[in-house]
């Protein structure tokens, strides 16, 4: 597997921030979770 770089780590870190900031309520905390599990599970396009 590719090392990230600081760049892309940074990108991911703020949209899972994004996704977190928009949480009313614990039951869209545990949606925005498997949101970001599920796009963690996704298969890497190939470069």
């Amino acid at each position: 597997m590719d090392e990230m770089t600081d760049k892309q780590m940074e990108v991911i870190l703020n949209l899972v921030a994004d996704k977190f900031a928009g949480c009313k309520d614990m039951d869209e905390v545990k949606k925005a979770i498997e949101d970001v599990r599920t796009l963690a599970k996704k298969e890497k396009p190939a470069e």
